[in-house]
């Protein structure tokens, strides 16, 4: 197993969907507990460092400034209702275009989808959005993939769901990629998370993978 943490980037912006970005950094940084590791070194990426007010109106703060951000393996673009100013950002949009290119994973939620079809990194990508906004995307990117149809979709190294519910199962198959199926499933095991991983069942192991 893989002893190095992944460097792992989540977007930040105002009014952004707080769990979106909380469900994975729960999961991430869950995955290697039990052995003392830190599995995920996450940094939060704003286009400055300070407080950024989320849609519940609680605040999170941005560690990094996007333009000062050097990158990272794992990149994951949160939605809310901010995500359509964001989307507007040229900086914020600069970042997430250099990212999305060296990364090994490019993740969105919800909203998140429309922030990387403005960036243009949805041509022949596949990725899962509510019916208004697949039509939304297909009307103004007609070589992106939306898809209403499937809760969550991997189309190479790009992950997405449509809703943020499901971005607990979006986060297992980050730790599945990462490290492995089955610590992904006994993580969502002790999470309570119904994953079964993207290409259906899994040797399923039983039991918490944290300690009580």
């Amino acid at each position: 197993m893989r002893t190095k943490p992944y460097a792992t980037a989540i977007a930040l912006f105002d009014e952004v969907e707080l769990l979106d970005v909380t469900g994975p950094v729960s999961v991430l940084s869950g995955a290697g507990r039990q052995w003392n590791f830190q599995p995920f070194r996450i940094d939060l990426v704003a286009t400055g460092v300070g407080p950024v007010t989320t849609r519940s109106e609680l605040s999170l703060h941005a560690t990094h400034a996007a333009a000062q951000h050097a990158g990272a393996e794992c990149l994951i673009i949160p939605g809310g209702y901010g995500a359509r100013r964001a989307a507007e950002d040229a900086d914020l949009l600069a970042w997430v275009r250099r990212s999305a290119e060296h990364a090994d994973i490019v993740a969105a939620v919800g909203n998140g989808v429309w922030i990387l079809a403005k960036a243009g990194l949805l041509d022949g990508v596949e990725v899962a959005t509510t019916p208004n906004l697949a039509a939304e995307i297909a009307g103004a990117y007609p070589e992106a993939r939306p898809s209403s149809r499937e809760a969550l979709c991997t189309s190479g190294k790009w992950l997405s769901t449509r809703a943020s519910a499901l971005s607990l199962d979006l986060s297992c198959e980050i730790v599945a990629r990462c490290f492995g199926k089955k610590l992904a499933s006994t993580l969502s095991a002790s999470l309570g998370v119904d994953w079964s991983g993207e290409l259906g069942a899994l040797d399923f192991v039983t039991g918490p993978l944290l300690p009580k």
